[in-house]
């Protein structure tokens, strides 16, 4: 509350000073009109709304995140989170965080199903996605909005260890050192889609934080099964080529071989199972790549 200055009254030359009694009547109506306007002020600031719960960032780290994680999802708790990492400078990192911002905040309803492509969009050059590298087939090329699908396999991989109803999700043809083993989501607008029911009681808030070099997802709500999960080791390996590539969409890639993987998720309730799922996939052979 700010300070009140003091003043003196001043009468006219050569009049007389008025007594107490009429200094009362004269100014008692300013007096209680200050003293209201005082009270006015001071009760709206006691009960003015504080904002809580803003993400602060570690030293160095530019964090970005929505400030209250449980914000449109009343009593909601941490269900499940997950964090990949990429090489920071990359032109695939704005394409990352275009999405990430997109993604962000989304609430999916009970009963809801999310899809990534229609809460994220069309990934053009007039929205602000640069050419980055992308999968296509057996090959990496620049295609703009590339690397975007290092958000879909974060949020992925939260639906995954939160239990929730994995509907649509493929895994890319080739695997990449920044994704798990068998547990990852492909997109490419409008086609091919990531999407995940909401089979819980309870909204089900996502919410992403990113830095210059990792990205996280994490969801809240209420869990509704316990979540176990096993993937077994690589098998089925296939050999890799070489071969050589021309133009500004060509990037060089090392040779990896392909192989099978398989990934089982448990849904268990009270300690009980209710559903087992296997996520089965088959990675072409990585060629190597040389780019004339």
């Amino acid at each position: 509350m700010g300070r009140t200055r003091r003043g003196r009254w001043y009468g006219r030359a050569g009049a007389a000073e008025p007594g107490l009694g009429e200094c009362v009547r004269r100014w008692w109506p300013f007096a209680v009109g200050a003293l209201a306007a005082t009270g006015l002020l001071l009760g709206a600031y006691l009960w003015a709304p504080r904002k809580s719960g803003a993400a602060v960032a570690s030293p160095g780290a530019a964090l970005r995140d929505s400030a209250r994680p449980d914000a449109g999802v009343p009593s909601a708790g941490p269900m499940a989170s997950y964090t990949t990492r990429f090489q920071p400078g990359q032109p695939r990192v704005r394409n990352i965080e275009l999405a990430a911002q997109a993604l962000d905040g989304q609430v999916v309803r009970p009963g809801a199903t999310f899809s990534f492509n229609k809460v994220v969009g069309p990934r053009t050059r007039r929205l602000g996605y640069v050419p980055a590298p992308a999968i296509m087939g057996s090959r990496l090329v620049k295609d703009v909005g590339g690397g975007i699908c290092q958000v879909s396999t974060t949020l992925f991989n939260a639906v995954f260890r939160a239990g929730l109803d994995i509907r649509k999700a493929r895994a890319h043809t080739m695997w990449m050192p920044e994704y798990p083993e068998g547990r990852e989501a492909a997109v490419a607008y409008p086609n091919l889609d990531f999407t995940w029911k909401n089979d819980t009681r309870a909204p089900v808030r996502i919410q992403v934080g990113y830095t210059g070099d990792s990205l996280t997802v994490s969801l809240w709500g209420h869990r509704r099964y316990e979540v176990r999960s096993r993937t077994s080791k690589r098998y089925g390996f296939s050999p890799y080529e070489t071969g050589v590539g021309h133009g500004q969409r060509c990037v060089p890639m090392a040779g990896r071989k392909g192989f099978k993987i398989d990934v089982w998720r448990t849904l268990l309730a009270a300690g009980r199972q209710v559903r087992r799922e296997k996520f089965h996939t088959e990675y072409r052979p990585q060629p190597e790549v040389t780019c004339l």
